[in-house]
């Protein structure tokens, strides 16, 4: 036989019990991607709004004669770019403070291919095509998720120097799409922040952001070596990064998140001769 139970302890049970299924159900119903009371603002999954995107400070494409009589490329930022050699023919070689190994394809008299590999693996296609007329150069580049399968953004670029064929010369940015959105995963670690951008694929970068001025490395199988950021919390939602390439700063992204943490909005600048001084901004949704 089952003891019998109080009557007024019944009733606090069972009070109880219908103040945790409506916290449950509370639980249940609210909105995907809403942020956890009391988590930083800037924690958890965010995926781009490509139609919100503004390309004004993307770096132009700067292919130029190398003094051997060859060509060569300017990579990564106008204040400390580095100069990587464009061997076409050649078989796959290695390039400065990176794992990665480049072969460069001429596959006619206006269309190149550039493999970048890593202990044989491929980690990225670029395909470039120069219009006929020479004044415009569209870039298509391929990275790939866990399975293989490409993920491609297309950029559009416009001829600003004087050379009149060829991909000899500098290209300004002008329009951009690919067929993935951006994502940004962003951990809370005590009073620091992890990130990962693009995570999954073979074109992601990771940094940490520690808000005490120190620079951290950002890595990446595609990042230019070298690479560091540096941190602060101008407020609960807003953070300033400053980015370098071996101690010479090289730009500035700031990240705003809304008043409902439902948006992240990122606005960066470059430094350096040529850089614009239009932001390249990204805006993404919790998800």
């Amino acid at each position: 036989m089952l003891p019998t139970v109080p009557f007024r302890s019944r009733v606090t049970t069972a009070a109880l019990l219908t103040l945790v299924m409506m916290a449950l159900l509370r639980v249940a119903a609210a909105p995907a991607g809403a942020q956890a009371p009391g988590a930083d603002p800037f924690a958890g999954n965010w995926v781009e709004d490509q139609s919100k995107r503004t390309n004004g400070g993307l770096r132009a494409l700067t292919f130029r004669r190398a003094a051997d009589g060859g060509t060569e490329e300017l990579r990564g930022s106008y204040a400390n770019p580095l100069v990587q050699p464009v061997r076409f023919g050649a078989a796959p070689y290695a390039v400065e403070g990176s794992q990665n190994r480049l072969e460069w394809k001429e596959l006619g008299p206006r269309r190149f291919e550039r493999l970048s590999t890593r202990d044989s693996k491929m980690i990225g296609r670029r395909r470039i095509e120069v219009s006929e007329d020479g004044k415009t150069l569209t870039e298509a580049n391929d990275t790939f998720d866990a399975v293989g399968a490409a993920v491609t953004g297309t950029l559009v670029y416009r001829r600003t120097s004087a050379e009149a064929n060829g991909l000899i010369g500098v290209w300004t940015p002008e329009s951009r799409s690919a067929t993935t959105p951006f994502t940004v995963t962003v951990e809370a670690a005590g009073k620091t922040l992890r990130v990962i951008e693009n995570q999954g694929l073979t074109a992601a970068v990771s940094y940490v952001l520690s808000f005490d001025g120190s620079p951290a490395a950002v890595t990446g199988p595609s990042v230019i070596s070298g690479s560091t950021v540096s941190s602060q919390r101008v407020s609960d939602r807003e953070i300033q990064q400053s980015t370098a390439r071996l101690g010479v700063p090289t730009g500035v992204t700031t990240w705003t998140v809304s008043a409902d943490g439902k948006i992240l909005t990122t606005r960066s600048t470059l430094s350096g001769p040529n850089a614009s001084t239009e932001p390249f901004i990204i805006v993404y949704q919790r998800r």
